[in-house]
């Protein structure tokens, strides 16, 4: 079963590469993530899992998210559609008559969703138990 899955994957990427491998899992456990805080069985809509896209990659990847997704190459909303759709076509995903990919247009904004500057250098002192500067001292 598992082998089938990725097949099907590979499918999907060597068809259509303008998403990696990681695009797609992250959308699978964006749904199971989405479902579980909805606490339903079975569907959402394309609205809710772009909205449970948000939370769960805020969760797995915290203030890099926007550049995880970036590297995907997913810029909005319509890219994670995109994404499903691609898996509804290979039989990974299913859908009901009133899905469309329209649904996952413009539900939020990146920007102001994933917003903020990253400050690497900050990060990596802090991560290695070194000083963190202020950010008015020159450290």
């Amino acid at each position: 079963m598992v082998v089938e899955v990725h097949e099907k994957l590979y499918q999907i990427i060597d068809k259509s590469p303008r998403y990696p491998l990681a695009a797609y899992t992250a959308i699978h456990k964006g749904l199971d993530f989405t479902m579980q805080l909805k606490n339903v069985v079975g569907h959402v809509n394309g609205q809710e899992l772009a909205l449970g896209m948000a939370g769960y990659m805020k969760i797995e990847y915290g203030p890099y998210a926007a550049i995880v997704l970036e590297n995907w190459g997913i810029r909005t909303t319509l890219d994670f559609g995109r994404i499903v759709f691609n898996m509804v076509e290979a039989g990974l995903m299913r859908k009901t008559e009133e899905d469309t990919l329209e649904d996952f247009v413009g539900v939020y904004r990146f920007d102001e969703v994933f917003g903020g500057e990253v400050d690497w250098l900050r990060d990596i002192r802090a991560e290695l138990g070194l000083p963190v500067p202020n950010a008015d001292s020159s450290v």
